[in-house]
């Protein structure tokens, strides 16, 4: 073997473990364990992680933001014709290099796409630490609605009992740490009561309010690249904002943004507010 293929070779490892290394400090940081709870039992079966894919039109306020190097980011959902709401940790990206692709379930290829004019992000993000995770995109321009693309009715209370019915979706990974799919899918849920997701998931600290969880303990859940994505109830009114949760699908709870809570701010801030 030349010098040329061992250094080679001895790159490609490198590269491979410094990945792996950044992967689990991420994870550290945000305080997830990598340790799958009855991994066993539980089979990570297709991405929303155990659900069906989604054809164009069948959840209009539906969107996906990417970035201008073709990478996908985040989920988000219409509520106003030059809104997106989206989660507070999704906005990493510079807002220069965003954009949103409506009227789609494949999301390289947009009904319509459209830049960000401005983010708005809650003025508490991440104080404390994963709390009030929440953030708002104006467009570039008005969205054009057809019957492709329409916004979704925010939730003003929260009036869901364990055991409602709740739909959520997005293009995210069918496995941890994979990428994020081509086509849009959606999985139905199940929401859990505050008491009993706080005494479930593994760091209640990161529990607050302003969230609202559902039970995952049927393989069924959120996973990477769906952050941001609307979780919709039975009457199909927008109830949650992806926030987080042990990737993925492994028995623990999914957490998202109360719409309900936040929705003063989130008015306010379409209005021109800058008050938290």
């Amino acid at each position: 073997m030349n010098t040329t293929v061992k250094w080679n070779r001895m790159y490609k490892l490198v590269t491979v473990f410094l990945s792996v290394i950044t992967l689990l400090s991420t994870c550290e940081a945000r305080g997830i364990d990598l340790t799958p709870k009855n991994s066993n039992e539980i089979k990570i079966v297709g991405r929303v992680v155990g659900g069906d894919e989604v054809t164009k039109g069948a959840l209009p306020h539906q969107v996906a933001i990417y970035n201008t190097f073709g990478e996908f980011v985040c989920g988000g959902a219409i509520v106003a014709p030059e809104w997106i709401l989206t989660a507070g940790h999704c906005m990493d990206w510079p807002k220069k290099y965003l954009k949103i692709a409506t009227g789609t379930a494949q999301w390289e290829h947009p009904g319509a796409e459209y830049t960000a004019e401005d983010v708005k992000i809650h003025c508490l993000y991440n104080t404390p630490m994963y709390h009030n995770d929440i953030a708002l995109i104006r467009l570039n321009k008005a969205i054009v609605y057809d019957s492709y693309t329409a916004p979704i009715e925010l939730a003003t209370s929260n009036t869901l009992q364990t055991g409602d019915d709740l739909v959520l979706s997005g293009w995210g990974a069918i496995r941890s740490w994979g990428n994020a799919v081509s086509t849009l899918k959606k999985v139905d849920l199940k929401y859990l009561d505050h008491a009993t997701c706080e005494s479930s998931v593994r760091n209640a600290k990161f529990l607050g309010d302003g969230h609202i969880c559902t039970s995952t303990k049927d393989g069924k859940g959120a996973c990477s690249y769906d952050s941001g994505g609307p979780l919709v109830d039975s009457n199909e009114l927008l109830v949650g904002v992806v926030n987080g949760g042990e990737p993925c699908a492994l028995g623990f709870p999914d957490t998202f943004a109360s719409v309900a809570y936040y929705h003063d701010w989130i008015t306010n801030t379409m209005a021109g507010s800058d008050d938290c």
